[in-house]
């Protein structure tokens, strides 16, 4: 049932020429799946005008996303989605506010449809309607369509006491998502007919562990009872990860922001169909892993 943390370095795919010619291979070989919908994914470029710590360089980040972004403007993904942590904390709101805007600039080259999670760090210094205005999400959790799948974002930034994060009036480790979230994920998937993609920032398969939901066994029942979701994208552990329970493997990224330099970005294309089958690939330090 368990991989967590443990992935394969096999599989890794160096950003550039090279790793789109070998995408551009698999999506030949996947051409007899015309309706499967390819997705550009990223998690937690934390960037900050800060010096590097703890591994992770903040400056580095607006590079490393402007390499995601030409690469996804060539490999042209259905839509490019940030798992969460897109800033770090300013010290100030204006501080922060010239974080995100820099960042998010950035993202918006991106030649597609763009999507957000929120993470924590997104609000610790904004509160969650500011970062909504800022980036022109509809809502901290939503869904949408994308040819023949459905899409849920799924917001876990709140506390035991179910009040959400809030400039920074939270611990990282407190994360639940409340049920007022999963009754309306619940009538979510039972209204869509189509096959389904999760995606959130916290884990939603290790609710034991410092980086997991804390009920995160009440999500992964809505989404299995449902029998539509194919997969659940996350960042937040900045390792990254992968597990199986109950059939739906849940993928986590590795963060953008660890290492310095371009030869330490991270991100991932992912093509799915919605018979199931899942072809993920990795550039740069970010594995590929199929399950």
């Amino acid at each position: 049932m368990d991989d967590q943390d443990e992935i394969p370095r096999r599989g890794f795919l160096r950003t550039g020429v090279a790793a789109l010619a070998a995408w551009d291979g698999l999506m030949a070989g996947g051409a007899e799946r015309p309706e499967a919908v390819t997705i550009g994914l990223f998690a937690d470029p934390h960037y900050a005008d800060r010096e590097p710590w703890i591994g992770r360089h903040f400056r580095d980040s607006d590079e490393k996303l402007a390499e995601f972004v030409k690469a996804m403007n060539e490999a042209k993904p259905d839509f490019a989605i940030c798992l969460g942590d897109l800033v770090d904390k300013g010290e100030t709101l204006d501080a922060e506010t010239g974080y995100l805007k820099h960042i998010d600039g950035i993202y918006r080259k991106f030649d597609g449809r763009r999507h957000y999670v929120i993470g924590n760090h997104d609000v610790a210094t904004f509160t969650k309607e500011q970062f909504l205005a800022a980036t022109g999400m509809p809502a901290a959790h939503y869904s949408f369509d994308s040819g023949p799948l459905h899409c849920v974002v799924l917001d876990a930034n709140f506390k035991e006491d179910m009040t959400p994060y809030s400039a920074g009036n939270f611990d990282w480790t407190d994360t639940w998502v409340p049920p007022g979230q999963q009754r309306w994920l619940a009538a979510d998937l039972k209204k869509t007919e189509k096959k389904t993609l999760v995606f959130v920032h916290q884990a939603l398969d290790d609710e034991k562990g410092t980086d997991g939901v804390k009920n995160g066994d009440q999500v992964r029942k809505i989404l299995e009872e449902s029998g539509k979701v194919l997969a659940v994208f996350c960042g937040h552990n900045h390792r990254g990860a992968y597990r199986q329970i109950h059939g739906i493997p849940y993928f986590t990224l590795r963060a953008m922001v660890e290492g310095p330099g371009l030869e330490n970005n991270a991100y991932a294309l992912a093509r799915i169909s919605p018979e199931g089958a899942i072809e993920p690939r990795g550039f740069g330090k970010q594995p590929s892993r199929t399950p």
